[in-house]
């Protein structure tokens, strides 16, 4: 990575923001392997989830977790082993926003965004930053 000074902390908050999304499904997924309930980050819609719904979360969550290990070792090997490594992050960033674009189309219709405003605008606004940097690694590339 040229001395970017934006891009190297775009790329380590990339990191932070994937492992607290790691976190965040190892929680959920806990959660739904206890209760059934499908907690945050996909809280539901006024009524609750339908079946048909949660294979699609599920899978959503399966989905994140590849760009997340992707996100770590883009992150690992570019902060610490000084092997810079453009594409795995845009792999794993091309992974995360196909994602979300998809999750936003599965969750905004139901409901769930205007009865949980905050929740999902937190979620936005916390991946707003992949966005520069995606285009920083493909320009890079």
């Amino acid at each position: 990575m040229k001395n970017n000074a934006i891009q190297r902390v775009l790329t380590i908050y990339y990191g932070v923001l994937q492992s607290a999304h790691l976190l965040t499904l190892l929680r959920a997924s806990f959660i739904i392997l206890q209760t059934g309930e499908i907690p945050f980050p996909a809280l539901s819609p006024p009524g609750g989830w339908l079946p048909q719904a949660i294979p699609f979360l599920v899978g959503m969550g399966v989905v994140d977790a590849v760009a997340i290990v992707l996100a770590l070792i883009f992150v690992f090997q570019t902060n610490i082993r000084k092997n810079y490594q453009p594409i795995i992050g845009i792999i794993s960033m091309t992974i995360a926003m196909a994602s979300a674009v998809q999750f936003a189309v599965g969750t905004i219709p139901s409901g769930a965004w205007s009865a949980h405003p905050l929740a999902y605008g937190l979620m936005v606004v916390l991946f707003a930053p992949v966005i520069p940097l995606y285009f920083l690694l493909l320009q890079s590339n």
